[in-house]
């Protein structure tokens, strides 16, 4: 696609069709969690095969207790490999929440001050997003192994680049916790991809769906008009987090509705676009098409589908010629952790970090991820601003 390609082709090319799944949004409410917190079901047989690889266990601190409550929602205070042995949050009372659901009784009033105690091994950061980056380069640099919310940055390539030489510069473990990377159609089409199931990705699709009528509330309003594929790691999981590949350029174009925050003066980004919808090109020369939407009403999920050469999958079931299958399940699940929400993704994620730790082994969603599904969505609105204008896109790599 080139600059001049009008928003009619555009759209007739990469299709609006392909509704997403299951989990339906809703504002934040008394009675019904924020879209993606619902609870995934208990699987009896979850541990079934389960064995532990140590028996020590890992010092833990975590920061931040915002109106998501993330910093307990991935069970930390639950794996039996972890010690929660101190919390910390701005504001008093969400410090003392934190403490209380984390068992905990080490308190700290920021996270500048929990980095400093010698006695924690690792850091969950479920801060603001616009701090994630400065927080997470602060607890490597103090030694320590960092595990964060979504995004990795939020709207930075500065901040991208300075966390990346971090990681590397330090050789501490890192892990966005992507809930995309570990719901059952995404884990599968992993497993599949990487056994050789699809060959090549012709073509990708990623779509997060999450109405809001009005922004879910945030330290210092940072939701509030945010640019939508500034949040894309929901969608862009369902190409970068199948392959371990990056896309090489971007054409995306945005929409204005008619709600309040994309309104002219709504919002300190200058933002005008409620959805943006993105055409990738890929490093294996495909295409992705990833969105990133918020005014359908009462619509929410994030779903994707891939076609390869060798087969194509739409949810869980593989249409291909790859016979047998590997091992399509998400792995077991410790005692005592619960897969907890965004599709019953949050307890193998906080299972993964914890594993990495103790094999001392690249986590999934490290550092390459983590910036190969983040920063293409920067890039993607810069394009969007520009009216669809085709943009080079950085790949991450560690050689």
């Amino acid at each position: 696609m080139n600059n001049s390609t009008s928003r009619r082709s555009f759209l007739q090319a990469v299709g609006l069709g392909a509704a997403a799944f299951g989990l339906h949004g809703s504002a934040l409410g008394k009675d019904k969690p924020i879209q993606g917190f619902e609870e995934g079901p208990v699987d009896p047989d979850a541990s079934k095969g389960w064995q532990p690889v140590s028996d020590r266990k890992i010092r833990v601190g975590i920061v931040g207790y915002g109106v998501c409550h993330f910093g307990a929602a991935f069970g930390f205070q639950d794996h039996p490999n972890v010690e929660v042995v101190a919390v910390s949050d701005l504001f008093p009372d969400r410090c003392a929440a934190l403490a209380k659901a984390c068992r905990c009784e080490k308190q700290y009033p920021s996270l500048e001050e929990l980095v400093k105690d010698d006695s924690i091994e690792a850091v969950f950061v479920a801060t603001d997003a616009p701090s994630h980056a400065k927080h997470c380069i602060d607890v490597l640099n103090h030694g320590k192994h960092v595990a964060t919310a979504v995004p990795a940055v939020l709207g930075s390539i500065e901040d991208a680049d300075r966390l990346f030489e971090t990681v590397k510069e330090t050789g501490l473990k890192y892990m966005m916790f992507e809930t995309s990377c570990f719901h059952a159609d995404n884990y599968a089409m992993r497993q599949i991809y990487q056994a050789g199931g699809f060959g090549r990705l012709i073509y990708s699709e990623g779509e997060y769906f999450h109405y809001a009528a009005t922004p879910i509330k945030s330290y210092k309003e940072w939701r509030t008009g945010l640019p939508p594929l500034w949040y894309p790691t929901h969608s862009t999981a369902y190409y970068v987090g199948v392959t371990d590949k990056a896309f090489t350029s971007v054409s995306c174009l945005g929409f204005t509705g008619t709600m309040a925050d994309v309104q002219p003066g709504g919002n300190k980004y200058n933002n005008p676009f409620s959805d943006e919808v993105a055409l990738f090109e890929t490093s294996e020369g495909g295409t992705s098409r990833m969105l990133k939407a918020k005014a359908t009403k009462n619509k929410g999920g994030e779903t994707g589908r891939v076609f390869g050469e060798l087969g194509w999958m739409d949810g869980m079931k593989y249409n291909g010629a790859m016979k047998p299958l590997p091992k399509l399940a998400r792995p077991p699940l410790p005692p005592g952790l619960k897969p907890g929400g965004h599709g019953g993704s949050h307890g193998h994620l906080t299972e993964e970090f914890v594993r990495a730790i103790l094999e001392d082994r690249k986590p999934l969603v490290d550092i390459v991820q983590a910036l190969n599904m983040t920063v293409p969505g920067i890039v993607a609105h810069q394009s969007a601003l520009n009216g669809g204008e085709r943009i080079k896109v950085r790949e991450y790599r560690i050689s």
